[in-house]
């Protein structure tokens, strides 16, 4: 096991939030050639980087993140909060970016926080039943045992973050584990027949110190891709340098199951990172070559894009590794649930309200990766007076549509995501934008400068189209492969969610603690079996499936298909198909 940081001081030497040192994939000055160049004062590229904690919000710093902008800048939205970091120091910045790793840390992730803490790491073996595989928190049940330890949550200590503070590693466990904490809290309270009209309280215990270091690693309170993929996950050799060969990952660190399906979903998500790291060395290939943009450089670029379009396909093959070893009903109806946010009921959903915080400490926090808003709802003590009123914040659970690396490749390759202002911003478009604000803050950077770099590759494939068709059907090669990983993606979404909505838990299922579905949402088929009746919302437009086989039969179950939300609050299908026919829409040539 790797030693915990507390008995490793040499890790706790400096306030860790960049690698000046680090070979970063789009890094500017090092160390070196910064005392090799005489920069005047105040010169951008001689700040510090700055990912540390932002200041106050202000009034002119409210705008929502859902606002419409131009297309393919992200700065808007990143700056539509204060979560986005200073922009102005990116370039001399670390932006967490491997060369090695890509966007998962090179440092292997910490797996037990200093001692001070232990009570933090004690709630979460606990809650995860020592680790094994049905001895943790039932979901939604409330027995005996969910009671004792959420009244243990409650009483527990709120700690202060100060000795976290030397330590990029430790103040990532920190997330990681309060929000596992928040989530176990959440959701081993009992299922109700209806969702909540008020917010459900958020002891201090977790909200004070989890407010206290999601700015400093620019996230907001609630689990995200970045703490069940990028900050859980080990290699087979923890302190040699990981690879997808030699040293890949095959240890997931946390999880609400215990079972190894869960650990698999994580994984199987790590590998596509860990592959995607030759897709970051390509785009700074291709960027160099476009910064020339002579013969020679075009000749290299046609074939960086055809090596991009591999890449890509080997990333979308291994999203489809996850049916490898994780059963998709195990998925559904054990796992998924543990992941829902505080939006899981809609844009009607009452949200968690955080307790000990002040509201413009979480409001600051919340301003862009919140799913609408809920008005605040004031509680009555036990002799009858009013408290201060409690709001609900809507966080959505983790998605993979938090994933830094498929934004990149969405930049890089100029997908346009960006809301239609002239047809009404949907749900789905607003999502993809809101989901920036759901990854670390120097990732949320990387992005922004991959945006706005003063050669990108769709132009300069655009000026050269008449004279170079081999570039032209290289680059649509590469959006091809991308359309290609989505249709793999949406393959997946189908089955691990889609199909399994229609299905109740078998029996084995809901011994092993899963939530049966009330008598009166199941009916029996044609086919003799159980089915899940899927109610239609609301919120996005029914969309008639593309089979034409059996259309008639199948009409009414696909329009429930369409309304099935992702962890992320969307109605998932049509949201992967809008990335879809956006991804193919970014072609040059015919579709």
């Amino acid at each position: 096991m790797r030693p915990t940081t507390n008995q490793a001081g040499a890790q706790r030497k400096r306030l860790s939030f960049s690698y000046p040192s680090r070979n970063g994939l789009f890094a500017a000055t090092t160390p070196s050639t910064a005392s090799a160049i005489n920069l005047p004062p105040g010169h951008f590229l001689a700040l510090p980087p700055t990912h540390a904690a932002p200041s106050p919000p202000s009034a002119s710093s409210s705008t929502h993140a859902d606002v419409p902008t131009s297309a393919q800048t992200v700065t808007p939205y990143l700056a539509a909060s204060n979560l986005a970091p200073n922009t102005s120091t990116t370039a001399s910045a670390d932006f967490e970016v491997d060369v090695r790793t890509g966007f998962l840390p090179f440092d292997a992730a910490v797996d037990k926080l200093p001692v001070e803490y232990a009570v933090w790491e004690e709630a979460l073996w606990a809650a995860r039943g020592e680790g094994v595989v049905g001895q943790g928190l039932g979901l939604g049940v409330d027995g005996f045992k969910e009671q004792v330890w959420r009244k243990g949550i409650d009483e527990m200590p709120v700690l202060s973050i100060q000795s976290l503070l030397s330590s990029l590693p430790e103040l990532r466990r920190a997330h990681v584990v309060l929000t596992y904490l928040l989530h176990f809290y959440v959701h081993s309270h009992p299922t109700l027949a209806t969702p909540r009209t008020t917010p459900l309280p958020i002891p201090a215990s977790i909200s004070v110190p989890l407010l206290a270091v999601c700015p400093l690693l620019g996230l907001p309170p609630i689990l995200t891709y970045a703490d069940t993929v990028l900050y859980n996950s080990h290699p087979v050799h923890p302190h040699a340098a990981p690879s997808f060969e030699r040293n890949p990952y095959v240890k997931s660190l946390v999880s609400f199951t215990n079972t190894p399906d869960e650990a698999h979903f994580y994984l199987a998500s790590t590998r596509c990172e860990l592959a995607g790291v030759n897709a970051l060395s390509i785009m700074r290939a291709s960027l160099d070559e476009a910064f020339m943009a002579d013969s020679l450089s075009l000749t290299r670029l046609t074939g960086y894009l055809n090596d991009l379009a591999a890449i890509i396909d080997h990333v979308g093959d291994l999203i489809l590794d996850v049916r490898n070893g994780c059963d998709p009903a195990v998925f559904y109806h054990l796992i998924r649930p543990w992941f829902k946010g505080g939006d899981s009921d809609g844009p009607l959903s009452a949200g968690w309200a955080f307790l000990g915080v002040q509201e413009e400490t979480a409001s600051g926090l919340s301003s862009a990766a919140e799913h609408g808003s809920q008005p605040s709802t004031s509680q009555q003590t036990t002799a009858g007076e009013q408290q201060q009123p409690l709001k609900g914040r809507k966080f959505s659970g983790p998605s993979a549509g938090q994933s830094s690396l498929i934004h990149a490749l969405d930049v890089f390759l100029t997908v346009d995501h960006t809301p239609k202002q002239q047809s009404g911003t949907t749900a789905e478009e607003s999502f993809m934008t809101r989901m920036l604000m759901y990854m670390p803050a120097p990732h949320r950077a990387f992005l922004q400068h991959l945006a706005t770099v003063p050669h990108p590759i769709r132009s300069l494939v655009t000026v050269n189209a008449a004279k170079r068709p081999a570039l032209v059907a290289a680059y649509d090669n590469a959006l091809e492969a991308l359309k290609r990983l989505r249709e793999k993606h949406m393959r997946i979404a189908t089955l691990y969610v889609i199909q399994q909505a229609r299905k109740p838990p078998t029996d084995e299922l809901i011994k092993m603690g899963a939530i049966p579905p009330p008598a009166a949402e199941t009916q029996v088929l044609g086919d003799g079996q159980k089915h899940v009746v899927l109610q239609p919302t609301s919120l996005s437009e029914i969309i008639r499936d593309e089979e034409q086989v059996l259309r008639r039969q199948r009409e009414e179950q696909e329009e429930g298909d369409e309304e099935v939300r992702g962890t992320g609050g969307t109605a998932l299908i049509k949201f992967l198909k809008m990335c879809r026919d956006n991804t193919a829409n970014a072609k040059l040539v015919g579709q």
